[in-house]
């Protein structure tokens, strides 16, 4: 015990000196050790400029040169920095574990780092896959949307843990090389990010995809097969489409237009896409969208799409690759007898080697920075912009130059000069450095192309070659001239970022971000802490609710309170201390004072004042919440009003639907008709007879389709129409309105049959007499707004029995204002 607690510390001396000799990155770089990344890069590159050897011919410039360069290496790798700051050394991690194991062999026992743990080779766990804090937070989340990751949480004094040593050592042997995420985390060691990761116990195995934490469910039973079957179970299928039929193939290709990515479709002799498939699938979906079809599925489409690709091998692994150039075959192919022979190094050497289109779009900064990189003077990328609108106008100019860039591959390969396209109207931001600099006017005879070379991933040197595409050869030789350097890029901007345009929506990404906030709540409340705190608040507001229960039944009825008068009653609204919480107007017993009237100060009526919350205005605004959007069942009562006696004709229509107010199925509301009577009118022309024809039939109903046309809107107030926007119909009513024929009604008590039909015709035709009649007593009468609604109560009596007839309404006037 004494060796070891002197040897120990003598070891790690001796490393730390033997690592010192390189010197402190810190203090070579200038920074405190509370540097945050962004000071650590920008000391580094001050320093670069100031000792590069260009700049400096002597010995000690290339010296300090590469001092400042392995120190910003250190410093710029999470993990090799959290080594420096904790064991202060930076020196590479076989070197550590030599060390590390002649302390093993020298003082004759495992579990070096446990000190009593189970004492598995965790050399292997902390150095090559341990995941830090750091790491997690600023490294494998944004990885993590192009690769997942398995991470497995473990401890020193877990005995499970132990056991399940070997398993996880043939999940790294399976997964590891198909190019999935492996990481460790030591629970003892990484509370806070366990933390962070909503892991309460070891062992713990969860998934990482998309920002996202997966756990499974750990047991004795589990196996490294159930592991691998979890982690390609978590991987999105949308990054993978099925497609059986040669109609799902061709649409699937031809959306290289919208989506700016090449098509790769997978053949595969496995009915399910196997993980190496999906993997390249997510790693590659910036710039490519995968298709998979199964060749074991035994159907006539199958056969079909494969003779129409030329795959003759079934059982196979053929991936074809398709480009921007339309009615053409694959761009490449690659076949192989067995899948466990296509290696991920193969296929994504495969996938590199066709993944840009001909010609393509700079749709987002990924793009950009593949499009066109960042390079020194030597060798100096050009990047061809050709600058366009989003306008359907502008793709013949797109077309045309993509098929001129096919053309002349052979011309431009080895030239380190690349093409594309832009849209100008979505990337305004990141074309305003370029567009500011231009000099000459727009010319009809040809496109602008920009030119342009990233000195810096924020600064570029750029020229305007005005009009020079053509769609000739003089395009070849201005080009050239850039290329050659003839031509030189005197103009200098800072570049910007460019807008994401297959980016996220806002609901997406409010939707994500609230149901990740659900799992972290989720994850605090499923903890066995917070179980008993809510176990026991539940006990107490049950034995709350249980006394409450007992002490409301064991009262006597007399005990029991009046009801508190509801916000819409009378007494309340009014104030009037004379009507008390009883007042209702149907109650004979109600007393008014003399010469009241039923009429506030105000001239409203009690009613009115009762019904005011009730009684919408129907308005264009409104017309879909009180007429079409109602539940089936429910009407809409509207009055038709002017402004001169709209309230003398609402406190008489308030007066007599009051005793409906509590109707569900109703609703009020009242119409301004000199403003929308060309909306009355057409629903009134549903109320002569036709002859299932849209015209009107002759006769007394021909010429009262005439008179309709000249309605005048006075003698439309005081109409009331019970609207139906789920069954389509109406009824009307008004002292002067007679039905001339009930073809156009809807009679639900009725079955009409062929006598009836000759009966309503016979009384169209032969009672038109009386019909007349009524017309002349209904003027008789003279009916003015003191009076016009005098006989609605009987017609609200017969519409609630539903012998009032209804009007179908093919569809709803389009017209209110």
């Amino acid at each position: 015990m004494v060796l070891l607690r002197i040897g120990v510390p003598l070891l790690l001396l001796a490393v730390v000196a033997q690592c010192a000799e390189k010197g402190d990155p810190y203090e070579v770089l200038g920074i405190s050790r509370r540097a945050s990344p962004k000071e650590i890069k920008s000391a580094y590159k001050n320093l670069a400029k100031e000792w590069h050897p260009d700049k400096r011919k002597d010995d000690a410039a290339s010296t300090r040169f590469m001092e400042i360069a392995e120190a910003y290496e250190v410093l710029s790798d999470p993990v090799r920095k959290e080594r420096y700051d904790r064991f202060g050394t930076f020196d590479d991690v076989k070197h550590f574990e030599d060390n590390a194991e002649r302390a093993r062999s020298f003082y004759g026992f495992n579990g070096f780092h446990g000190f009593g743990g189970f004492g598995f080779d965790e050399n292997v766990f902390e150095y090559k896959y341990r995941m830090s804090y750091q790491q997690y937070q600023f490294k494998i989340l944004e990885q993590s949307n192009t690769k997942p990751y398995i991470v497995y949480i473990y401890s020193n004094y877990c005995q499970m843990c132990y056991r399940f040593h070997p398993q996880w050592k043939q999940v790294i042997a399976d997964l590891e090389p198909l190019g999935y995420g492996v990481a460790t985390v030591n629970g003892n060691r990484e509370q806070n990010l366990m933390e962070k990761m909503r892991i309460s116990h070891v062992p713990a195995l969860v998934a990482i995809v998309e920002g996202r934490i997966i756990p499974m469910r750990v047991d004795n039973s589990f196996s490294d097969r159930s592991i691998v079957a979890f982690a390609q179970k978590v991987i999105p299928s949308y990054f993978m489409t099925k497609i059986n039929s040669g109609i799902m193939l061709t649409r699937f290709v031809e959306q290289w237009k919208s989506t700016n990515k090449i098509s790769v479709i997978i053949l595969g002799a496995a009915v399910n896409p196997r993980i190496r498939y999906l993997l390249a699938a997510m790693k590659h979906s910036h710039f490519a969208r995968f298709a998979y079809v199964s060749l074991a599925e035994q159907s006539e489409d199958v056969r079909i799409l494969r003779e129409s690709v030329d795959i003759k091998c079934v059982q196979c692994e053929n991936i074809l690759i398709y480009g921007d150039m339309e009615h053409e075959d694959a761009v490449d192919r690659l076949s192989i007898s067995e899948a466990k022979k296509l290696t991920m190094e193969a296929l994504d050497e495969f996938i590199e080697r066709n993944k840009m289109l001909t010609l393509p779009r700079i749709s987002s900064q990924v793009m950009l920075d593949e499009v066109c990189p960042v390079s020194s003077r030597s060798p100096r990328h050009l990047c061809v912009l050709l600058p366009v609108t989003s306008h359907s106008s502008e793709a013949e100019h797109v077309d045309a130059f993509r098929r001129y860039v096919k053309d002349t591959q052979t011309m431009w390969k080895g030239k380190n000069v690349r093409f594309a396209y832009i849209y100008v109207d979505r990337q305004k931001d990141w074309m305003k450095p370029f567009a500011e600099k231009r000099k000459g006017e727009l010319k009809n005879e040809g496109r602008d192309l920009l030119v342009f070379w990233r000195l810096e991933y924020k600064k570029a040197r750029f020229a305007w070659l005005e009009g020079a595409w053509t769609g000739n050869k003089e395009t070849d030789d201005v080009i050239m001239n850039v290329v050659e350097q003839k031509k030189r890029l005197d103009e200098t901007c800072t570049v910007g970022n460019i807008n994401d345009e297959f980016g996220l929506s806002v609901f997406t990404k409010v939707s994500r971000a609230f149901w990740r906030m659900w799992e972290v709540v989720w994850f605090h409340v499923s903890n066995e802490e917070t179980y008993m705190f809510l176990s026991a608040v539940g006990t107490l507001f049950m034995i709350m609710s249980i006394g409450w229960i007992f002490s409301y039944f064991s009262e006597k009825p007399s005990d029991i309170k009046k009801r508190k008068p509801k916000a819409n009653d009378v007494a309340d609204l009014t104030g009037d201390p004379t009507t008390g919480n009883d007042w209702h107007p149907d109650d004979p017993n109600t007393k008014k004072k003399e010469g009241d009237n039923g009429k506030q100060s105000n001239g409203k009526s009690k009613w009115a004042v009762a019904m005011k919350p009730l009684i919408h205005e129907l308005r264009a605004e409104t017309y879909f919440g009180m007429i079409r959007l109602l539940k089936p069942g429910c009407r809409s009562m509207i009055l038709l009003v002017d402004e001169e006696n709209k309230e003398s004709l609402i406190n008489k229509f308030s007066q007599y639907v009051y005793p409906l107010r509590n109707n569900k199925t109703f609703s009020f509301g009242f119409l301004i008709v000199p403003k929308n009577l060309d909306w009355f009118r057409k629903l009134l022309e549903h109320t002569l007879p036709t002859d299932g024809k849209p015209t009107p039939e002759p006769d007394a109903s021909q010429s009262m389709y005439k008179r309709l046309k000249l309605i005048n809107h006075r003698h439309t107030i005081g109409t009331v129409l019970t609207l139906c926007g789920w069954k389509l119909y109406f009824s009307i009513y008004h002292p002067k309105h007679v039905e001339l024929s009930r073809r156009n009604f809807i009679d639900t008590d009725e079955d009409p049959s062929s006598d009836d039909e000759a009966s309503y015709r016979s009384d169209e035709f032969a009672s038109m007499g009386e019909k007349k009649k009524l017309h002349r007593s209904s003027s008789q009468r003279g009916v003015n707004m003191e009076n016009v609604l005098d006989g609605f109560p009987n017609w609200m009596d017969r519409l609630l029995e539903g012998s009032i007839r209804r009007y179908y309404i093919p569809e709803w006037p389009d017209n209110l204002k």
